[in-house]
């Protein structure tokens, strides 16, 4: 009897084995199912390039013509506004009750946006040819944003209370 047999993977029901489906590890309900196919994306968005870029794009061309989604089902739903607004009050008094936010929410892909092609060796040249001295400095810039000034060398760079006032 174990052969027409299996345990659903989901639900964790026994329920009859479909010969037709070899290994089968999901039942037929609709949830089962949407777990099964989720699990399978999950996997071919991780192993498959091709798969990710073919999602990322058709996604743009879908964001591109219908750029007002978000602000309509918004207006048309505002008990979900009021849910991720109740839902982000709790991870905002989680997150200070932890200390790990210092009244710094971030996201680090707009950081890394605005770091990207900011930080790196520059050469100052002076613009004005009637200036005697025309050395070039060599500077490195590295942004540091004003919530890490604690991670800056004390030698290197100055708070900017104390570059207002001519203090280094």
């Amino acid at each position: 009897m174990e052969h027409f047999t299996f345990r659903c993977v989901c639900c964790r029901r026994i329920r009859p084995r479909n010969l037709r489906v070899k290994n089968q590890h999901y039942c037929g309900d609709k949830r089962c199912q949407q777990a099964r196919k989720s699990k399978w994306q999950r996997e071919k968005q991780q192993t498959d390039p091709e798969y990710r870029t073919n999602k990322k794009e058709s996604q743009q061309v879908w964001k591109q013509k219908n750029p007002d989604y978000w602000k309509r089902y918004r207006r048309q739903h505002p008990e979900y506004c009021m849910h991720n607004r109740q839902k982000q009050r709790i991870r905002d008094q989680s997150m200070q009750m932890s200390g790990s936010c210092e009244d710094n929410l971030v996201k680090m892909d707009t950081l890394n946006l605005f770091l990207k092609g900011n930080t790196g060796s520059y050469f100052i040249c002076p613009a004005d040819s009637d200036l005697v001295k025309r050395d070039a400095l060599a500077v490195k810039i590295i942004p540091i944003s004003a919530g890490y000034k604690h991670l800056a060398k004390k030698d290197s760079i100055a708070p900017q209370s104390m570059l207002r006032y001519g203090k280094s």
